[in-house]
């Protein structure tokens, strides 16, 4: 390391400057975020860990088996715990396998699905906690033998189809459910029995219907929340909590994220004032970065034209105005583009066939993810620990990539029907391989891909944009979403926007948030945590 000598004089004024700009930042509400030296807790105290099973039903020829997908969701929910997580095809159950285990999930996924006696033995007379999802559970009651209903206190009346007006009440809220979400197994808690009803379907003019239940250590939840993935799922989320017997207090954070700040295509003056808008009331937040902006076609000037961070002085310096106001950048892909423009095409997913790019692989990903740290780099003097996949599309080739450049991504993820793992020697073709973008209702510390997941779960605040989870993207609708995930006792929301937008709604929104109780934290905060025990 080369060392140079500064006179006193010298010193003394540097250290004067760097007293001033302490006090001016101590002074401020909002914390200023080391963006490149974030430490991040130890996700995982193997000492702790509650080893935790996920069973799933698999049948290749039945093409509406979604087994890995919904085991996969699950998984990664778990990752918000201290939990060793294992997934298991049901099939491959052997007795007292569930013995190893502190907790086990079961997903009825495909009716009728034949279950071993083995296994429905075990899940009814298991000493540890058990959640059961949606189908089969008929069997457990399929010979009186084995006592089920005196063991868990409830019976099994029929598989029913609920009219998705009928809502669902829990912690004293109604939630929505969508129009695709119909079949539900109705049971009958017995009179005496240990059973208490968690959640209930509001069936008007009619008796109201257990939505959740619990029986001890026996849980039930009466569909698939994954598969109907709206507010049922956060039920799900919640009693998950329940099911590991954690401790966690009941806190309800937000995070904002502005999106998609590009070199030459910023109104630097925009973004300062909905940032000063932030800093005035104590708010972190996080901004996204797209290093590259590049416009083969010419949609908005000239064809072919590619601007870089590195040649834009007035992006480099707002990024660093929004970091000494409390912004955490976040690297949103290296060029979020691959035909098409930056910013608006998609660069890890085919979105307009809805599939991957004839090039995907491990290697193809890992290459562009490096670029884009090196371009950002190349610009600021440092890269963003956090990643975001531009439009959150991507296949796990890039997914199990990324983890060679981050610890912590932000945003969606898609999880496949597939539980393969990928490598740089052994990609995986995901063309016809069906998956689900899941959200997340609070921080994943170990995903299934191996990566930290932030939430980002109200989506993008636009004007005259379209209904997402039945919703409007207006403040309205994202304060109706915040609302939802309010019966998630650790929740957190987040939400996007870019500075185009209306500011106002921008404005509205937050205060909206707070209104509500969510106080807003950085994501620095976040991942100072520790997995909920």
């Amino acid at each position: 390391m080369n060392q140079h000598r500064r006179s006193p004089k010298k010193k003394n004024t540097v250290s004067l400057i760097v007293l001033c700009l302490t006090l001016l930042l101590g002074c401020s509400r909002a914390k200023t975020p080391v963006v490149n030296q974030i430490d991040l807790s130890e996700t995982v105290d193997s000492t702790a860990e509650k080893k935790v099973a996920v069973f799933y039903d698999d049948d290749p020829t039945d093409q509406w088996n979604y087994g890995k997908i919904y085991a996969g969701m699950a998984r990664n929910l778990l990752g918000h715990f201290n939990t060793d997580v294992s997934i298991i095809d049901v099939a491959d159950y052997q007795r007292g396998m569930l013995s190893g285990f502190n907790a086990g999930i079961y997903i009825g996924n495909i009716y009728d699905y034949p279950l071993s006696d083995d296994f429905l033995n075990d899940v009814i007379h298991s000493e540890n906690s058990f959640m059961w999802l949606n189908a089969n559970i008929w069997q457990l009651f399929k010979n009186e033998a084995w006592g089920a209903s005196e063991e868990l206190g409830f019976k099994y009346v029929e598989s029913e189809v609920i009219n998705p007006e009928v809502k669902i009440s829990y912690k004293n809220k109604e939630l929505p459910r969508l129009e695709s979400d119909v079949y539900f197994n109705l049971v009958n808690i017995e009179p005496g029995s240990q059973c208490e009803q968690l959640a209930t379907l509001q069936i008007t003019g009619a008796v109201d219907q257990p939505y959740a239940i619990r029986c001890g250590n026996f849980f039930y939840i009466t569909h698939n929340p994954m598969a109907n993935f709206y507010a049922s799922y956060l039920v799900f989320a919640d009693l998950l909590h329940d099911l590991l017997n954690t401790g966690v207090v009941e806190n309800h954070r937000a995070l904002v994220r502005f999106e998609d700040l590009m070199p030459g295509n910023t109104n630097y003056d925009r973004v300062k004032e909905q940032v000063d808008f932030l800093y005035k009331k104590g708010i972190p937040f996080a901004f996204g970065v797209i290093p590259v902006n590049t416009d083969p076609e010419g949609v908005w000037g000239e064809p072919g034209k590619t601007v870089y961070l590195y040649e834009d002085f007035m992006l480099q310096d707002l990024i660093k105005y929004m970091v000494e106001h409390g912004g955490t950048p976040v690297l949103h892909g290296y060029t979020h583009q691959h035909d098409s423009i930056s910013g608006v095409d998609f660069e890890f997913w085919d979105g307009e066939n809805d599939k991957p790019f004839p090039e995907d692989s491990y290697t193809w990903a890992d290459e562009r993810i490096k670029a884009g740290v090196q371009q950002f780099e190349k610009a600021i003097g440092y890269a963003p620990v956090i990643w975001e996949t531009p439009h959150y599309s991507a296949s796990p080739n890039t997914y199990f990539a990324l983890a060679n450049s981050f610890k912590v991504i932000y945003e969606r993820i898609q999880v496949f029907n597939d539980l393969d793992i990928p490598t740089a020697n052994s990609s995986v073709d995901y063309t016809n391989i069906p998956y689900i973008t899941q959200t997340f209702p609070y921080q994943i510390f170990h995903s299934m891909y191996g990566l930290r997941i932030l939430p980002e779960n109200l989506g993008y605040l636009e004007e005259g944009g379209d209904e997402e989870f039945g919703v409007l993207p207006t403040p309205e609708g994202k304060l109706a979403l915040a609302d939802m995930y309010w019966v998630v006792r650790d929740g957190v929301v987040s939400l996007m926007f870019h500075h185009w937008q209306p500011s106002q709604n921008f404005y509205d929104t937050i205060n909206g948030l707070e209104q509500m109780g969510y106080t807003f934290v950085s994501v620095s905060d976040l991942l100072n945590e520790s997995p909920a025990e």
